[in-house]
């Protein structure tokens, strides 16, 4: 055998080692998503430790705004209680999730939970490691006056290329999932979802399939699972 082929086994040898002692620790969110509705001070997340060891839990909370591309800040405008627990396999746990200030008067607030596993010391993991796991999910504050979104979309240039804007000028954030980018019948893009925040604006790079385009058609499904098809001349931003 080489000295390279040599190399090669011993080294599949030590990733096969390592595997065997690696654990991977799994817990689930329900809801997926939160609403804090205007006349209320507080909603709350149930976490689900789905694997077969205990977990330490830790909650960050984050502002989330969009300005053309994503944003997120630390923030001590929401209270998480608890923000720090442990969890054994099979357990439930309630957070609850209260702000600190006012609800906004006409356009909803947005913002981050981030759900992350925090790591063992090495002797409590057993010698091995862990694969550590985070989530994170929206929360939103609705504003005391009733909003609902405002898209506008057009087609931007770029010096790589050509990106897809929206703008929203409403209230309310606007969320589309399963989305798909065609040219005619022809899918030139896939995105899990789109999500434009109130009085933001987000723009999305396409791919090169699309530098020529004469109209994309986005489809989609909003929040009450209802298909969303949306024509977009390919003309550019004055």
């Amino acid at each position: 055998m080489s000295a390279r082929g040599a190399l090669r086994n011993a080294l599949a040898l030590v990733l096969l080692a390592a595997a065997s002692q690696a654990s991977a620790a799994s817990f689930g969110l329900a809801p997926l998503g939160l609403t804090i509705a205007s006349r209320e001070h507080s909603g709350s997340v149930v976490v689900t430790n789905t694997g077969t060891d205990e977990v330490v839990i830790q909650v960050r909370p984050y502002a989330w705004t969009q300005n053309g591309h994503e944003s997120r800040t630390e923030t001590r405008e929401l209270i998480v209680n608890p923000p720090i627990f442990k969890l054994p396999a099979g357990e439930q746990q309630l957070v609850r999730i209260a702000t600190r200030v006012a609800p906004p008067n006409e356009v909803e607030r947005a913002y981050r939970l981030v759900f992350g596993e925090v790591p063992l010391a090495p002797e409590a993991a057993g010698g091995g490691f862990r694969i550590r796991v985070a989530m994170d999910i929206p929360l939103y504050i609705e504003p005391v006056t009733p909003a609902s979104a405002q898209l506008t979309w057009f087609i931007e240039s770029t010096a790589t290329g050509s990106r897809l804007v929206a703008a929203n000028s409403g209230g309310r954030h606007f969320r589309l999932r399963e989305v798909r980018l065609q040219q005619s019948t022809e899918v030139i893009h896939k995105l899990p979802r789109i999500v434009v925040l109130a009085k933001s604006t987000l723009a999305i790079e396409l791919p090169e399939a699309a530098k020529n385009l004469q109209l994309l058609r986005l489809i989609g499904q909003d929040d009450a699972d209802q298909p969303i098809s949306i024509d977009i001349p390919a003309q550019r931003a004055q």
